[in-house]
């Protein structure tokens, strides 16, 4: 019985875990879309086309030959060496675009 019950607790504890996994991947998505459509608006135009640097927080103007697509999105960054640097942790980087 003592076993049982060590079993059904371990289960529940997993659960919590698995739904707390599942909550921040879907408040990352939110940022991440949030992020996205803050870029895009930017530069005055909603075309899914960023053509400020994303790495450089929109401070920038992006090339189009350091391209990052995500989502129906175009990125534009300024370099290879920010394109790197961005893509590494990508959609944290998108999330905090939109503070």
């Amino acid at each position: 019985m003592k076993y049982l019950l060590i079993v059904m607790l371990l289960a529940c504890g997993a659960k919590a875990d698995e739904t707390k996994k599942k909550a921040a991947a879907a408040e990352l998505a939110a940022k991440v879309k949030a992020g996205l459509k803050h870029a895009d608006l930017a530069d005055g135009l909603e075309d899914k086309t960023v053509t400020l640097c994303a790495g450089c927080a929109l401070g920038m103007d992006g090339e189009p030959d350091h391209t990052i697509e995500k989502d129906g999105y175009e990125l534009y960054l300024c370099s290879g060496n920010c394109k790197l640097n961005y893509e590494k942790n990508l959609d944290k980087n998108l999330a905090e675009l939109a503070k």
